[in-house]
């Protein structure tokens, strides 16, 4: 196996763990054990753990759908917040954060990833507000239902429906986009 394609895989197993649990919790062991290569090697590819999470670090969440076709963003995003709930997936707004507070260097991440989610709502919503703050607005209301749902069990679907709740918050995050 070539070295790039080592890389790629422990990479890969690296973004699935700290995604999953965070940058304390996860080992050197545990990326290796998931990407089928010893610890030694791990480390000889990627050097530190700090230098493995900052080429691992999880990306920012794409929701399934085409700008433009069916129904506007602020829904969307909810829904996909929803069907990931349901199947019991997890759930990038809800960790970001966690990564940060988790990370090795969290300035440096909440950099990343402030400029990470605030741009990829700002591309989907044209944003051209000062400071992108509709899309500021619009990564808080996002990062609070994720972590809101998530986090502290809030609104399940015994309390209100899917379709109740996509319609109401969605409505809040759309108004923002508006």
């Amino acid at each position: 196996m070539s070295e790039a394609s080592t890389r790629d895989i422990i990479i890969d197993a690296a973004r699935e763990l700290f995604g999953e649990r965070g940058y304390s919790t996860v080992t050197i062991k545990d990326v290796a054990a998931r990407a089928g290569y010893s610890p030694a090697m791990v480390m000889k590819v990627m050097g530190s753990k700090a230098q493995l999470y900052a080429a691992a670090a999880p990306e920012v969440p794409t929701p399934d759908f085409h700008p433009g076709e069916g129904e506007p963003l602020g829904f969307t995003l909810v829904r996909r917040i929803l069907a990931r709930r349901e199947a019991d997936e997890s759930e990038p707004w809800a960790k970001v954060s966690l990564l940060v507070q988790d990370s090795p260097d969290q300035e440096a991440a909440k950099t990343e990833l402030r400029h990470k989610y605030v741009s990829w709502v700002a591309r989907q919503i044209e944003d051209t507000s000062p400071g992108l703050q509709k899309s500021q607005l619009a990564v808080c209301v996002v990062m609070g239902l994720g972590t809101g749902l998530r986090t502290l069990g809030l609104l399940s679907e015994e309390e209100m429906s899917t379709e109740q709740l996509v319609q109401q918050y969605g409505a809040l995050i759309q108004g923002i986009i508006d």
